[in-house]
């Protein structure tokens, strides 16, 4: 059984706006979410810039959401509010009336970590089972049972009654795509009817900001200011980390018609790989970031050639943007076809949202292939002589997008590629 599959709901958070339709006309504007930012109670931390997500006006739109321990995770809030608005976009006000629908998420590092379990320990620094007892109520809301990323998926899935599978993808900078990739498949397999996908993610916050900067993956530079992201830029000095959620209604297309649902388009193909070299270094050669592109095309039965525009990953880190120009040229080298191939790189805009990074761009990647507009690489001054593709710099690009391809790499070699397509009845 293998069924064609359709996008009908659109759900977004993100330094840029608070929804889809904000994020996508800041996008096409060639508005940035980048800005100077501090970490919260680390005032000489070395990275310097953000893209996070306007609190205030988060809460005055959709209030302080707590669960029942408290104050839910940064990212679970981005993730149910994403939700709602990817659902009530479908016109799916009864999951239960949409037949067998499940959720699928990308989400990273738990923002509740092991040391906030010393604040239960004994005065004397050491364990004990009685002051660990009687601290229990702060042992919950730290504990693996709240902050596990299954928590995410599953938090969706019973705050929107969606009863079918509830999966979590822990797939680094891949995750969103990985999820989204997955819950196509599911429902071209015929094993659901529909599926709520997309990621969450918050890595503002101490401990996951620390390990990236040990990893050496944020920019410390404050060269530029909110112009630090530079994908494809000569002086591009590494990524800028960002916070939000996206989420997409998929559906078969028997069901969106059923139902009378507007459709953005249609997911085609999915791919993925591993590249089997280093955690924090993609291989040279780029050959698992290749062989993502040509499973995702053959899994949609496209041919290179018909591409026209590719989402790249596009961290604005010295060994990503050259790696990923290569492998695009490995696998549209036919003809040359590279040639032809608009790449935008929408993480100069919204910064990297790591596990869910994959979800907003696969959105301006449908709207893209709706509208026919490319949104721009900012911030492309001087183009490193390595990164040599036609990347839509600064301003957004009018032109017909009948197909396109949305990557997304991450930490370990996980890589995954999305095909989306045009919807022809």
């Amino acid at each position: 059984m293998s069924r064609r599959v359709v996008v009908t709901g659109l759900g977004a958070v993100c330094g840029l706006g608070l929804d889809w339709e904000t994020m996508w006309e800041g996008l096409t504007a060639g508005r940035s979410a980048i800005r100077a930012w501090q970490l919260p109670g680390a005032p000489d931390f070395p990275v310097r810039y953000a893209a996070p997500v306007d609190d205030a006006a988060f809460a005055a739109r959709y209030g302080a959401d707590e669960g029942p321990k408290g104050p839910l995770e940064r990212r679970a809030r981005f993730g149910l509010a994403a939700a709602a608005q990817a659902l009530a976009d479908a016109g799916v006000a009864d999951p239960g009336a949409i037949g067998r629908i499940g959720t699928a998420v990308g989400s990273g590092v738990p923002e509740r970590d092991p040391y906030e379990l010393l604040h239960a320990i004994g005065e004397d620094g050491r364990p004990s089972w009685r002051t660990l007892f009687e601290r229990r109520d702060q042992l919950d809301r730290a504990s693996g049972l709240f902050c596990t990323n299954d928590a995410l998926a599953a938090g969706i899935a019973a705050r929107h009654r969606l009863r079918g599978p509830a999966l979590n993808f822990s797939t680094a900078c891949a995750g969103a795509t990985h999820a989204i990739g997955h819950g196509y498949r599911m429902i071209r397999r015929g094993e659901v009817d529909a599926m709520l996908v997309g990621g969450a993610d918050s890595v503002l916050n101490l401990p996951t900001m620390t390990g990236l900067h040990l990893l050496g993956a944020p920019s410390t530079s404050e060269l530029f200011g909110d112009r630090l992201c530079r994908a494809f830029d000569r002086d591009r000095s590494g990524l800028v980390a960002a916070e939000g959620a996206a989420m997409l209604v998929l559906e078969s297309e028997e069901s969106a018609r059923r139902r009378g649902a507007t459709v953005y388009a249609e997911l085609a193909g999915f791919g993925s790989s591993l590249d089997a070299y280093q955690v924090t270094a993609p291989h040279p050669e780029g050959r698992g970031a290749a062989l993502a592109m040509r499973r995702a095309l053959a899994d949609g039965e496209v041919a290179p050639e018909a591409v026209d525009s590719i989402n790249a990953h596009g961290t604005s880190t010295p060994l990503n943007d050259p790696i990923e120009t290569r492998a695009i040229k490995d696998v549209f080298a036919a003809g040359e076809h590279y040639r032809k191939l608009a790449v935008t790189a929408n993480k100069t805009m919204l910064g990297h949202l790591i596990a869910a990074a994959g979800a907003p761009e696969l959105i301006a990647t449908v709207l893209s292939v709706r509208d026919g507009i490319v949104p721009p690489t900012l911030n492309l001054e001087n183009p490193d002589p390595a990164c040599d593709l036609d990347y839509v710099p600064e301003k957004a690009r009018y032109q017909e997008v009948s197909v396109a391809v949305s990557n997304s790499f991450g930490f370990g070699g996980l890589n995954a590629s999305l095909v989306v397509r045009g919807y022809e009845h």
